[in-house]
């Protein structure tokens, strides 16, 4: 998966044709805010441009970039997923950082 400076054409998320969906890792996309990784996953998947989505239509992007964020003991949460329907896809977060979307749901 890239960085946060690919070497791929700045591509986010690639096919995975076992699951049948786009797949990018969180984690490995720099610092980027959760967000800002589903937006441009949703882009790759999509073929759209940025202009043409808008994360605030699905869910509150301050909301999905605390979901995962740590407990308030400081530990990190490691389970659960959130799903949600953006730009005709279905999106699926998991607490490991993996972000699923199926173009076609």
């Amino acid at each position: 998966m890239p960085d946060s400076s690919p070497t791929d054409g700045g591509r986010t998320a690639q096919y995975d044709p076992d699951r049948g969906v786009y797949v990018a890792d969180h984690r490995e996309t720099g610092d980027r805010e959760l967000s800002v990784t589903v937006v441009h996953a949703v882009l790759d998947a999509t073929g759209k441009e940025p202009t043409e989505v808008n994360l605030n239509d699905a869910i509150r992007p301050d909301a999905l970039n605390r979901i995962f964020g740590p407990k308030h003991d400081g530990t990190l949460r490691d389970d659960g997923t959130v799903a949600f329907e953006f730009a005709g896809c279905h999106v699926a977060v998991d607490a490991d950082g993996e972000v699923r979307v199926d173009p076609d749901p």
